[in-house]
């Protein structure tokens, strides 16, 4: 009896160890896609995303673009910052929004996390070292924007770089059907964390890139994206293993925080 569970327990171990191999074999044969990378926030591995200094280290390295989130404050001014709060270096927070740049730039802010000290980065600032560094300049827009604010935008994009050179992205679809009012000819796509996202379909029909989260990304979304002639980003993607799984999904576009040097031709 017992030499018999021996002899179940080893072919199932053989097995086990069969198809390991079949599926090690699988990830390391399988073809990967030629990507470009997006510096997410700037080289934020290193600094502090959204800032001048992230966003000069990556005009410096390998990037093919430069992401950073867009805000306004309640003076009209467009910054580079993450969440709608900013906190400032007594702990006050304040919502962009509905504070003035001064008000936002009297001292310097403080990270939500590790409560590094960091000084907010303006919109034509992060697009002067997009152009400086010849870089294509990533802009997510954090809130629906009517058609007056992205003209504005737009205007600081024609002043200080190059709508050609340009992407935008935004998780409010509307933004991007605005833009493409605007201007049919922008680069747009639609950011997603949700494999089944409805909008996916509109993405198809009115010729919107996607750009989702990794853990949604499926080799058929990519191939349904490629066969309508649009592209796919993926985010965030900062482990190697991670960056091969979405290369073999077939990816065009990899943001990241990180700066994988071996991959930059």
């Amino acid at each position: 009896m017992k030499k018999k569970l021996w002899i179940i327990a080893a072919i199932a171990l053989g097995i086990a160890l069969l198809v390991l191999l079949v599926l090690l074999g699988i990830y390391i044969f399988s073809p990967r896609s030629e990507v470009k990378y997006v510096a997410h926030m700037g080289y934020s591995a290193q600094y502090v995303g959204n800032t001048a200094e992230a966003f000069q280290a990556a005009a410096g390295l390998g990037f093919y673009g430069i992401e950073t989130d867009v805000r306004e404050t309640k003076d009209g001014v467009f910054v580079c910052h993450h969440d709608a709060e900013a906190i400032l270096a007594d702990g006050t927070k304040k919502e962009v929004s509905d504070s003035t740049f001064a008000e936002l730039t009297a001292t310097q802010l403080k990270t939500k996390k590790t409560n590094q000290p960091f000084d907010l980065c303006t919109f034509e600032t992060y697009l002067d070292i997009c152009k400086s560094g010849g870089k294509v300049a990533v802009i997510e827009l954090k809130e629906v924007c009517n058609e007056e604010k992205l003209g504005r935008i737009l205007d600081l994009v024609d002043l200080h770089y190059d709508r050609k050179k340009v992407t935008f992205i935004a998780f409010d679809f509307v933004n991007l059907t605005r833009l493409r009012a605007i201007d049919p000819t922008l680069s747009l796509q639609y950011l997603s964390e949700t494999k089944d996202d409805p909008c996916f379909a509109d993405c198809l029909e009115q010729k919107i890139s996607i750009d989702v989260k990794q853990n949604v990304l499926t080799k058929t979304m990519v191939k349904d994206f490629h066969a309508a002639g649009l592209t796919v980003n993926v985010w965030t993607v900062n482990r190697k293993y991670d960056l091969n799984i979405v290369r073999i999904k077939g990816v065009d576009y990899v943001t990241t925080d990180n700066f994988y040097e071996e991959e930059k031709k």
